[in-house]
């Protein structure tokens, strides 16, 4: 019988990627605010978690913004209070409250955290042209980094918990002054395509791995090898 994963949002670039990799071998409970799921209602996680016996959380929910050619200026938004608190309610808050849910209703499982390159190190400035990566997605995304840690660490006898820091993923419309410096800066030469996610879900999906726990997992071309 196949194995139940929760995944958030699952209509975004890597949710809806990851669920064409994933229903192949299991089943996919989705998740997103475009369909009204609201990950705050711990009436809807408790409808979820206690009548489902959930192998997998995956986070692929988040705040961000990107570097399109459409981006004339820069954000003048981006060091003020209530623009890092909306980071920081959707990239840890929303994380936080599911996973107290998930380790409430079931006795073991495992949770996987997609990040950034900027969870670790600093945006590179000198990539972007009239665009700031903000602060509050780089602080937001290094504080759930810390969490799943922690919590790896709290719990680890009976739970996974690991986060995925990607690389920049390919799209259309990406500026093209970014794209040539992000290709630049990066040892492959070249962004992230979505598929290429994959090998390292499987990974962590897979029922042989039952030690990997309160790790981050570099899927990013070796930008933080330079």
């Amino acid at each position: 019988m196949k194995k139940k994963i929760f995944l958030t949002g699952s209509n975004g670039r890597i949710g809806s990627s990851l669920k064409k990799n994933l229903k192949k071998n299991f089943i996919i409970i989705e998740s997103d605010i475009s369909n009204g799921n609201d990950l705050k209602n711990n009436e809807y996680l408790k409808e979820i978690f206690n009548n489902n016996k959930i192998y997998a959380v995956i986070f692929c929910h988040g705040h961000n913004s990107t570097p399109l050619s459409k981006n004339s200026k820069k954000d003048s938004k981006n060091l003020d209070e209530s623009s890092i608190k909306k980071f920081f309610d959707i990239n840890f808050f929303l994380n936080l409250n599911v996973i107290k849910s998930y380790i409430k209703f079931q006795k073991e499982g495992r949770i996987i955290n997609f990040t950034s390159l900027y969870s670790i190190k600093t945006p590179k400035h000198f990539i972007y042209k009239n665009f700031s990566k903000e602060l509050g997605y780089c602080v937001s995304k290094s504080a759930s980094n810390m969490m799943m840690k922690y919590f790896g660490t709290q719990f680890g006898k009976k739970y996974l918990f690991n986060s995925i820091v990607l690389g920049g993923v390919d799209q259309k419309g990406l500026n093209s002054f970014f794209r040539k410096n992000y290709n630049k800066n990066n040892p492959k030469g070249r962004m992230m395509n979505l598929d290429e996610i994959d090998p390292v879900i499987n990974f962590l999906l897979d029922e042989k791995n039952t030690y990997t726990n309160a790790q981050e997992v570099y899927v990013d071309g070796g930008w933080l090898s330079w």
